[in-house]
């Protein structure tokens, strides 16, 4: 009776010999699934880390530009200078930065217009420049009607 009870428990814990090795086949592709997930959520993070610190740099160069006596371009070197500063050198090589007049088209006022725009590299596949990011940004340029 011990015995047979013994055996019970062991097909019901262990299962039948036709499920062995099922839970490290399960594991193996359910693995695979979740690091990609982990990497896809990861050079989202990224992306989203890289589009900010370009924004807010192209922000710092309108800002700059727009001063009296500072000319347009310097706006777009000055954002990509923070770029490197803030991130590296071959992000703000690939993600080039200009300063450019522009107009307010609602009041006519001058406006100085710094626009980043390139591509990224993935961080995880070596698959290239994938995600592109274009930022714009604008000031009112100083001393001028």
């Amino acid at each position: 009776m011990r015995d047979a009870l013994l055996v019970r428990v062991r097909m019901l814990a262990g299962g039948s010999g036709r499920d062995r090795g099922a839970a490290v086949a399960e594991f193996a592709m359910i693995s695979v699934l979740l690091v990609f997930l982990l990497f896809s959520v990861l050079q989202v993070a990224v992306f989203c880390y890289v589009r900010n610190i370009v924004a807010a740099s192209a922000a710092d160069g309108a800002r700059f530009a727009a001063a009296a006596g500072v000319d347009y371009a310097r706006g777009g070197f000055r954002a990509s200078d923070l770029v490197g500063k803030g991130l590296t050198q071959a992000v703000a090589r690939d993600v080039p930065c200009a300063g450019r007049p522009g107009a307010d088209a609602a009041s006519g006022l001058s406006l100085v217009v710094v626009r980043c725009a390139g591509h990224i590299r993935s961080v995880f596949l070596p698959i290239g420049s994938l995600l592109r990011i274009d930022v714009t940004s604008s000031a009112l340029k100083e001393g001028q009607s």
